[in-house]
């Protein structure tokens, strides 16, 4: 499976389990996956999220 970069920074770690916006998003498309509303993340997408946020933060300081 390859990744899919939806966004300039990692997304909010609550934000929704497809896109990464944050909720409420209303109804939002995306190829592949078709329509869909917020759906809550998996623990291991706001790992993830949560870790590349620290990452840009810490590469933004040095």
């Amino acid at each position: 499976m390859s990744a899919v970069i939806r966004h300039q920074a990692a997304p909010n770690p609550d934000g929704c389990r497809w896109c990464g916006y944050d909720n409420p998003h209303g109804w939002q498309y995306l190829p592949g996956k078709g329509g869909h509303q917020w759906e809550q993340p998996t623990n291991a997408q706001r790992l993830a999220r949560m870790r590349a946020r620290r990452a840009a933060r810490t590469r933004k300081e040095t």
